[in-house]
């Protein structure tokens, strides 16, 4: 299994994420649960409507951090890069919970993770990962 599929396979397995930002050089988390594997990155959708969207435009740096139920976790730190990729927005909008109609939603935006740097701690055990584009 590759890197990348270690860490969204950990993902999967626990579908809501805490993503932070900052903004004025405070800290602000929220779950978001978005999460895919798609051309070998790890893509999220959200509404550019609500603050998260202009946090990451001013800073896209972010911390990921998930807890499975057997206090097994990760740590993701990460650089947020929006895209326009149609292809991308069609699989967020086909799914049966999106609030998305259509890939022209002013609303959607996307974005995937680079230059991740992961941590999972199973048990005491820590994995490490080092994933750049």
């Amino acid at each position: 299994m590759s890197d990348i599929e270690s860490v969204m396979e950990f993902l999967q397995n626990n579908r809501i994420q805490i993503l932070s930002t900052s903004i004025d050089n405070k800290p602000i988390s929220r779950p978001i649960g978005s999460a895919m594997l798609f051309k070998d990155k790890i893509w999220y959708c959200m509404n550019n409507d609500k603050s998260m969207f202009y946090q990451l435009q001013k800073n896209p740096n972010v911390c990921i951090c998930v807890c499975s139920p057997e206090y097994n976790w990760i740590r993701i730190h990460a650089k947020v890069i929006f895209s326009d990729d149609i292809e991308v927005k069609q699989i967020y909008v086909d799914r049966p919970t999106s609030s998305f109609k259509s890939v022209d939603d002013e609303r959607l935006s996307i974005f995937y993770l680079s230059e991740i740097s992961a941590q999972i701690h199973i048990k005491g055990d820590i994995q490490l990962y080092n994933i750049s584009y």
